[in-house]
């Protein structure tokens, strides 16, 4: 094959070769397939792989299952054919990938359909936890030393976030008085470790 046949290979056939990746492939082609969230649905491949210039090809359910192989790291060929990509797909590897990730995800919802109020809430906090910003953490703890600052109960912090939740955002489980004696207890700490620190500088020093 000519270098000129090889660069005109945008034919209706997926075995014709190219020298290069084509990424119309990815938005041309489409596959019935299993899917870690659906079983034989015809999807574009684009929904599967992803292709770029340093790396080459790699597939999404592969690199999401945490898989070690070319794959992940980027797979490329000296011949370019849409046929490679659909191959991939059946190989057990690929097919096992996509069970553990329906396995993954089907235990994630069993747990949430039997999970109690309590572990509920406590998964949202959680989730809010590590959506937050330093800004808003910054707010929060703004807020507990104010409360200590003027000497006033741990209590007053929900009445302090409420108050300043008129002009800032802050989520409305934050403002629990779970997050001013937890916030308390961390600056304690570190206040204390400073002191001790210091006096035993001051005691081991001649």
């Amino acid at each position: 094959m000519s270098k000129r046949q090889a660069d005109d290979c945008s034919g209706n056939t997926s075995k014709k070769r190219c020298l290069e990746f084509k990424k119309e492939w990815l938005t041309g082609w489409s596959v019935a397939t299993d899917l870690p969230h659906a079983s034989g649905q015809h999807v574009q491949l684009g929904e599967i792989f992803e292709f770029s210039e340093s790396r080459g090809v790699t597939c999404k359910i592969c690199v999401k299952a945490g898989a070690t192989s070319e794959w992940t790291s980027g797979k490329t060929w000296t011949d370019w054919k849409v046929e490679h990509l659909k191959k991939h797909l059946g190989q057990k590897a690929h097919v096992d990938f996509v069970t553990k990730l329906k396995n993954q995800s089907r235990g994630i919802l069993k747990s949430m359909l039997t999970e109690s109020k309590e572990e509920r809430e406590m998964r949202k906090e959680i989730a809010q936890r590590q959506q937050a910003t330093p800004d808003d953490v910054k707010i929060l703890i703004y807020n507990v030393l104010l409360a200590i600052k003027i000497n006033s109960s741990m209590l007053s912090v929900q009445d302090i976030h409420d108050h300043v939740g008129k002009y800032v955002k802050i989520p409305e489980s934050w403002r629990s008085k779970n997050y001013a004696f937890e916030f308390s207890e961390c600056v304690n700490s570190v206040v204390k470790t400073e002191m001790f620190t210091e006096i035993r500088m001051q005691l081991t020093t001649p």
